[in-house]
């Protein structure tokens, strides 16, 4: 399992399925250093060869639109390999957000990261 820390998104690989963490939102970044992490997470989708990925918001009380615009980014690229791709740990306020944006319908939402995992296993 290696993990890769950067500033804005760290990423972990358990197994086949990439799980990326927000290090907090938008307000406390840089636009650019969201786009340049963005576009090396995306990279690291291919380098990896990633089937699924699980966005995890444990650092993330309040998202704002430059987030959400990274990890739609990110789940649309999983999608491309013919992936899935699952949130999970949102706090009630992201959680409020996503569902509001119905990006849960396009890719769940799950209460824990364990749950995020187990549930591409089901599917299969």
């Amino acid at each position: 399992m290696a993990t890769k820390a950067n500033h804005v998104l760290t990423v972990e690989m358990v197994g086949v399925t990439m799980v990326v963490t927000p290090q907090g939102d938008s307000f406390g970044f840089r636009y650019n250093e969201i786009h340049l992490e963005t576009n090396s997470v995306v990279q690291a989708i291919d380098r990896h060869s990633a089937e699924n990925l699980v966005i995890n918001f444990t650092n993330v009380e309040i998202i704002g639109s430059v987030m959400i615009t990274a990890v739609v980014r990110l789940a649309r690229k999983i999608g491309t390999r013919n992936g899935r791709a699952a949130f999970c740990c949102a706090s009630s306020t992201t959680k409020g957000v996503i569902q509001s944006m119905n990006l849960t319908q396009l890719w769940p939402h799950f209460e824990t990261q364990d749950d995020a995992l187990a549930s591409f296993k089901h599917s299969q």
